[in-house]
């Protein structure tokens, strides 16, 4: 096993404390390009996200309004009302969100479906890392800026719905995560992205960053600044044990 990948995971809380939970919540407000490029101005506004451990399987409370959470499986995406009414539904949503109407314009379906995907990701790495089939290899250092990473290839596992097949994280000499680039199929496969990591909090034994910008990647490493594809902040993250 790869000396850095043992490294992140331990940075991040451990997979002791990982394994000691069930779920992962926290409060998320979410924007950027490529929400407000489908109609989407900000779909996420505070809302109570809660991610189980165990699998893709995420809620977001009071979306797309109060009285509704929206509910993210890899087979299915629907809204449900707090008496659990069933009011929207769309199964198979991977497979509806690469038609050409998803270039342009976006159903409430369609954000719990992306923010879904990138929601689980985001608090549940860990979880995601030391899944059976998802394969890691370490790769060359990279100075930018000053700064020295520390990067990891990661394939990701077959049964895990994503955006992109293989991530790239970059981490400092301790392990913390500083920035992970994709080439989301959201962006035709064709451009990279690198998803900038800050404000990293210790919340109940982890350690997740709080503040998450993502930009366009050059050849080389650096990032175009100042143009945001996408935004997220947490906050008042908890840890739901088992």
């Amino acid at each position: 096993m790869s000396g850095l990948f043992e490294r992140i995971l331990a940075a991040h809380g451990g997979v002791e404390r990982w394994r000691q939970l069930d779920a992962v919540m926290a409060v998320v407000s979410m924007g950027g390009m490529e929400f407000t490029s489908r109609f989407q101005a900000q779909p996420l506004r505070d809302s109570e996200v809660t991610a189980s451990t165990a699998g893709p399987d995420v809620s977001i409370a009071g979306y797309p309004r109060a009285g509704v959470t929206a509910r993210f499986q890899p087979s299915r995406v629907w809204l449900q009302a707090d008496d659990g009414t069933v009011l929207e539904e769309r199964t198979a949503p991977g497979t509806v969100f690469h038609s050409p109407r998803h270039w342009f314009w976006w159903d409430a379906l369609d954000v719990t479906y992306y923010c879904g995907l990138t929601l689980w990701q985001t608090l549940c790495m860990p979880f995601l890392l030391l899944r059976e089939g998802c394969g890691v290899e370490e790769l060359d250092k990279l100075t930018l800026n000053g700064e020295r990473y520390y990067r990891l290839s990661v394939r990701l596992p077959c049964d895990i719905p994503s955006l992109t097949p293989e991530l790239t994280l970059y981490a400092d000499a301790t392990g913390l995560l500083r920035r992970i680039d994709s080439v989301p199929r959201l962006y035709g496969s064709v451009l990279r992205v690198g998803q900038v990591l800050e404000d990293n909090e210790e919340c109940d034994g982890l350690v997740l960053a709080t503040r998450r910008r993502s930009m366009t990647a050059m050849p080389g490493g650096h990032l175009v600044s100042g143009v945001s594809l996408g935004w997220m902040d947490l906050g008042d993250i908890r840890a739901v044990a088992a």
